[in-house]
């Protein structure tokens, strides 16, 4: 039997100089690879600063929405330098807003108001006393003889028949000294007369007139605007026929605020229909003679007018406002002061000399 050969233990190669250099280089690549991948992407950009503001009055009484609200840049304002004679230092005092009657103290605050009498909106409680919204807000209500005439252009007709002539000049005082630039207007008498779907010498009429009483205008042209001298060119002839029914028919095509009348009321209010070719008078409700008792229905032009001074509380129309010395306006007269949001003032104490118009 042979002997087994004895195990003999084998040592592994020693590695070379060159796979360790392979090695090394290997690890440094994956070294500045992994450096590139995590240093070259971009830093994240930086978040834009945004304002919220929450809308009041949610839909079913939920939480309000947030909106954003981009800021606009700042424009840098030149400052106004005061400098005094005396001394050679200058004051820098930073730019102010100017005050304008359309904003009022509200232009000073920054915010401006569309308020009515007693009631503001905006950041200052509202420029206006006007009643209601409207592009016309920022309006300011002026006392005139115990009402509040709110408007910027105003228009004034004075009933100068001989029975209201010596109220005129204490009237025009009175509406003078809160609107010096009214424009006043004087024609004969307060007569509202109305032919068919017509006013009388209103901006519609045509055809055969009834007989009317007539007077020349005594308007004093120098106390006019430029504009009311524009309108009095056109609206001389047919208020010298027409009376104040032609003069509120044709002002509600101008750009008027208000329309103040001022009259003892007594011609009233007259309805005509053509018969047979001739006008005839159907209804009147005047003091010095009465037709007809009650009006039944309403022509055109009355629904046109009651219309018209329906839109005066959104802007859109003048507000009427009536001052009588005597009785009371006509019913038809003070629905277009309702319609309007107007007022409609007795002022009988303008009999009594001496006595001072009321606050």
């Amino acid at each position: 039997m042979s002997r087994p050969e004895p195990i003999t233990a084998h040592r592994p190669k020693a590695r070379s100089l060159r796979g360790l250099l392979v090695s090394l280089g290997l690890h440094g690549l994956l070294v500045v690879a992994a450096c590139w991948i995590v240093f070259r992407q971009p830093p994240a950009a930086p978040k834009q600063e945004f304002v919220s503001h929450a809308v009041p009055g949610g839909r079913s009484g939920g939480p309000s929405a947030p909106h954003p609200i981009q800021r606009k840049p700042k424009v840098a304002t030149p400052q106004r330098r005061l400098t005094s004679k005396s001394a050679s230092a200058t004051l820098a005092l930073p730019p102010m807003k100017a005050m304008t009657p359309e904003t009022g103290l509200a232009g000073l605050s920054g915010g401006q108001g569309k308020g009515s009498f007693g009631r503001g909106h905006g950041s200052f409680g509202g420029a206006g006393l006007g009643s209601g919204p409207g592009s016309r807000a920022g309006f300011v209500g002026r006392p005139v003889m115990g009402a509040f005439i709110r408007a910027r252009r105003v228009a004034v007709y004075l009933d100068c028949s001989g029975s209201m002539r010596s109220y005129l000049p204490r009237v025009e005082a009175e509406i003078r000294k809160e609107f010096p630039d009214a424009d006043v207007f004087r024609f004969d008498g307060a007569r509202v007369v109305g032919l068919g779907d017509m006013v009388v010498y209103g901006r519609k009429f045509h055809g055969e007139a009834p007989k009317l009483r007539e007077g020349p205008t005594q308007t004093v042209l120098e106390a006019l605007t430029p504009a009311g001298k524009s309108v009095q060119a056109k609206v001389r002839t047919a208020c010298e026929k027409g009376s104040l029914g032609a003069w509120m028919d044709r002002l509600l095509a101008e750009p008027y605020d208000a329309l103040v009348v001022f009259s003892d009321f007594q011609d009233g209010v007259r309805l005509y229909e053509s018969r047979k070719g001739e006008p005839k008078m159907v209804y009147s409700d005047s003091s010095y003679h009465k037709v007809g008792g009650v009006q039944k229905g309403q022509p055109r032009w009355q629904r046109e007018w009651l219309e018209a001074f329906g839109k005066a509380p959104y802007g859109a129309s003048p507000r009427l406002y009536l001052f009588t010395v005597q009785q009371e306006p006509q019913p038809f007269l003070q629905a277009c002061v309702a319609a309007s949001g107007g007022a409609s003032t007795s002022v009988s104490w303008l009999k009594k000399s001496g006595r001072k118009a009321p606050p």
